[in-house]
Formats: C-alpha cells, sequence, structure tokens
C-alpha cells in the first residue's frame, strides 16, 4: 500500500508497493477512489474512539478497551522503503511470506515499529508517502514479536497515539489483555483541545517533518530569530474544515508571541508581515503557498518540545523528565 504525497510536485510519479507480503492482503495505492482502484481501507474506528475515551478519562476500564480494539482492528503496518536509509526486518506470521517491516530509531535510540488506524493517520506521520500492508492487531503483534522493535507506536504524528512496549505487545499476541497500571495512550497536544477543534470547525493539524524543505526551514529560522515578539516557532500544517483530506493541507508556521495588542487584527496583521518577509526577494518561497497563525495555548508548545517538532524557542519551558514510554 503506498500513500498519496499530500504535498509532492504535481508531476511526481507515485512509488508502488515492492514488499513481498501475502498476496491475499490489502496492497493497493491510497488515493481517492477511482473506477480502476478500491477504496482506502476503512478506518478503524473503535479504536479510534477507544484511544481518545482513554486520553480523556484514563482507568483499568477504559485501557482495557484500548487493548482489546488494538485485538481485533485491521492496521496498516509501515514497511521498509528500500528507497532510503530505513532498516529493516524480515518477518513470517501463520507461514506467510517474508513482510519488510520498517524498524525505526528516535533521538535516543530506541527501535520501534509503526502502525496506523488510517491511511489518514499515516499520512499525517509521513506526506511522502511510503510503503503499508493491512493486518489485523494480534497478527501485528505476533509478526513484531521476534523483531528487535523495543516498542510499537499506533499513530505517531497523531494525537492521541499509543505506545505498547515489549511487554505488553508479546502479552496481545497471545491475545493476553495486558493489567497495565500506566496506559498506553499518549497526546501530543490536549485531546480535549483537538475535539473541540474538529467539532467547532472540522480544523485537523499535522506535523509532518518534511512539509518546509531543510533550505526553507533554515531561512524561516533566520527571519523568526531576528523578530522581537516571536517568542517560538513551529512548522506543520492545517486542514480546513471540508477540505479534500488528499489535497487541501495548507503548510503553516504556528508562532507564539508576545508584545502585540491582543485583538484579531492586531495579529492578522502581525502575521502577513511575517509572511511577506519571508517571501520578499527569496526564491525558496516563490511557488510555495503557505500560512502564518498564533498558537497561545502553552500545552502546543509543551507537547512541540516533547515531539521535537520546535523550531525556535527563546524562552523555552521547564520539561518533566521523559520516561521510557514517552520516548517516541
Amino acid at each position: 500500500m503506498v500513500l498519496k504525497n499530500l504535498f509532492g510536485k504535481k508531476d511526481q510519479t507515485q512509488k508502488s508497493a515492492q514488499s513481498n507480503v501475502n498476496p491475499t492482503e490489502n496492497n493497493d495505492e491510497v488515493s481517492s477512489p477511482q473506477p480502476s482502484q478500491p477504496a482506502e481501507p476503512q478506518p478503524a474506528v473503535h479504536l479510534e474512539g477507544a484511544m481518545l475515551e482513554n486520553a480523556r478519562n484514563d482507568s483499568p476500564e477504559t485501557r482495557a478497551k484500548v487493548y482489546q480494539e488494538l485485538l481485533f482492528s485491521d492496521l496498516l503496518l509501515a514497511l521498509a522503503d528500500t528507497n532510503s536509509n530505513e532498516t529493516s526486518e524480515q518477518t513470517t506470521a501463520d507461514g506467510k511470506p517474508e513482510v519488510n517491516v520498517a524498524i525505526l530509531s528516535n533521538a535516543q535510540g530506541i527501535q520501534f515499529a509503526a502502525a496506523f488506524t488510517s491511511a489518514i493517520a499515516a499520512r499525517r506521520w509521513r506526506v511522502d508517502g511510503g510503503q503499508y500492508v493491512s493486518i489485523r492487531g494480534q497478527d501485528v503483534f505476533k509478526l513484531l514479536e521476534p523483531s528487535p522493535a523495543e516498542v510499537i507506536v499506533i499513530n505517531p504524528g497523531s494525537a492521541p497515539f499509543a505506545v505498547l512496549n515489549k511487554v505488553d505487545y508479546r502479552q496481545l499476541a497471545m491475545g493476553i489483555v495486558p493489567q497495565s497500571q500506566r496506559s498506553p495512550v499518549q497526546v501530543n497536544v490536549s485531546p480535549e483541545q483537538e475535539t473541540q477543534q474538529q467539532q467547532q470547525d472540522g480544523m485537523q493539524l499535522a506535523f509532518p517533518q518534511d512539509v518546509f524543505s531543510d533550505e526553507q526551514k533554515q531561512h524561516t529560522f533566520h527571519i523568526l530569530s531576528s523578530i522581537e515578539k516571536v517568542e517560538a516557532a513551529a512548522l506543520g500544517a492545517i486542514l480546513p474544515p471540508n477540505a479534500p483530506q488528499d489535497s487541501g493541507w495548507v503548510r503553516t508556521v504556528f508562532l507564539r508571541i508576545s508584545g502585540v495588542e491582543e485583538n484579531q487584527e492586531a495579529v492578522q496583521n502581525f502575521c502577513l508581515k511575517i509572511r511577506d518577509s519571508m517571501r520578499n526577494n527569496n526564491e525558496l518561497f516563490q511557488e510555495t503557498q503557505f500560512e502564518v497563525g498564533v498558537m497561545p495555548d502553552p500545552n502546543f508548545w509543551m507537547a512541540m518540545h516533547q515531539n521535537n517538532f520546535i523550531l525556535l524557542d527563546k524562552n523555552p519551558p521547564e520539561m518533566p523528565p521523559k520516561e521510557e514510554s514517552a520516548l517516541i
């Protein structure tokens, strides 16, 4: 399964899945449904709902519901990209052909595998596409049990997401619901904030690492560092209400500011001036559409630091000690 590039050039050709997977598995290209192509796989909505419920109210009951849904939901497992430096682990399950699972490492060197509840969640993590295969949850855990993956992350790049350590997913591989005293569900931003946003205006946020090029990031950092009223910045994307998932994302520079009059017109004018200063006399942004906006919520900026999405922070918050399950 190859997920469509949200920000790629229009003439960019799609990659084709070349992994050695069971031919009965769903291995189609994810894009807008067309007569010659099947629709995207159905999202694991019950699992997504259980994760959100647990993020709001962690209890043994909501934890158990997440684990149960993980067992029986179909997940999109990230496969190794043969054209990248990702390592892969060839694993088998129930006599099926080998699957080249992507084994990645975070900044702390912890190896992990990534799986997703939907194609949309996979795009939030890696908008340039990638290879995935749809497998039932328990089979995913069986498949990865002999692998070097120390943890499995469900929906990295989304909020909420889940982190399963080796003990947890070994039990799930056997069909056992873990009795952990700590929830596997974590949040990048406040789940209440995200839910309220989606209910009120339908807006979604994503923070792919390659939403801007390295040259654009350097130029943005240089411009924003010199503006006294800009305290912090992060680069991401916004999906406006009712916009199509595969083409409606808008690159966005998120700011924390001070010393600007707290009214909509003043803030909007400030953001427009920054956008103009980034575009003026610079070819890097001549053909790149992007917006600049303000995020005042301190929890947002805490999450940007925790997930390494921060571009600039002149006055960073005091970060809590990292736990092992929060390293991804």
